[in-house]
């Protein structure tokens, strides 16, 4: 691979296919210029660029500190070994570029509150896990003292590459969707939600992937065997019906989302369960 730019010793833009990528490795620029090529020993790390980035991502990483790249790059790292589903490679330019703004927010003292916290620790657990590691992370290598916001923001970034959504409001669209359906069930079923019994903790790993679909518009259509599978289920657990059926009524006016037989069905089970445990 020929190198396009060179950004320091350890980090440079070269070309693989016809996708630009930032290739990391310990002295990997050490003695090249550009047109050179890599040596394949050198690279450590790939991060591919999407066609939008690619303008923009010179001037970023080279205003960037490597101490905060290899953060950023570990904690990546970390995130793709964990999470279940895909992390797009711009999870690591979206790290690198909020830790330097939180070194420049505390040189100027400067601090942010982060209002979804409590959400995002209830809603997705495992990526708050990863934001709390990133912010003991940070404060140990760059000697920051953090608080928990920054481990929500950190999560919610990983929200956001786990969507594929380059929006910055897409993990805090899929956290209030989120609450929303969860506001409905307490105050339609009218029953006691134990976050840390198992049943609402499978009911909530259910409703963050159909809030997904319900944001990115995609369903799924029964076929005739579903239908009948599904008025057994409405038979069987009226009173959890009705409460999805507030849902589904909720997501039509609210967001014109049709939600299907299907996905009514699995969050009528996920409910009887809840109502059967209380």
């Amino acid at each position: 691979m020929e190198i396009k730019k060179i950004l320091n010793n350890n980090v440079v833009i070269t070309q693989k296919g016809n996708s630009e990528v930032v290739a990391m490795g310990r002295g990997i620029a050490f003695g090249k210029k550009i047109g050179d090529n890599l040596s394949a020993e050198k690279i450590e790390k790939l991060y591919e660029l999407a066609g939008n980035e690619s303008s923009r991502v010179t001037d970023l990483l080279s205003e960037i500190p490597d101490e905060i790249l290899e953060i950023s790059d570990d904690i990546a790292t970390l995130a793709k070994e964990t999470i279940k589903g895909k992390i797009n490679d711009s999870l690591f330019l979206t790290l690198a570029d909020h830790i330097n703004g939180v070194l420049v927010r505390v040189k100027e003292n400067v601090a942010i509150k982060n209002f979804l916290l409590w959400d995002i620790k209830r809603f997705f657990p495992e990526e708050y896990a990863l934001g709390k590691k990133a912010v003991a992370e940070i404060s140990e290598k760059l000697n920051l003292a953090l608080s928990d916001d920054e481990a929500g923001f950190i999560a919610m970034h990983i929200v956001n590459s786990e969507l594929e959504n380059e929006s910055s409001s897409a993990a805090s669209e899929l956290t209030m969707l989120i609450e929303e359906i969860v506001t409905i069930v307490k105050y339609s079923l009218q029953v006691s939600l134990n976050e840390d019994d198992i049943y609402f903790q499978r009911f909530m790993t259910h409703i963050k992937f159909f809030a997904e679909r319900v944001l990115s518009s995609t369903t799924e259509n029964c076929s005739k065997d579903e239908d009948s599978l599904f008025d057994m289920v409405v038979q069987k657990y009226p009173e959890a019906y009705e409460t999805t059926k507030k849902i589904t009524g909720f997501l039509l006016k609210n967001r014109n989302y049709k939600v299907s037989h299907d996905e009514q069905m699995y969050i009528t089970i996920h409910l009887a369960r809840i109502i059967e445990k209380d």
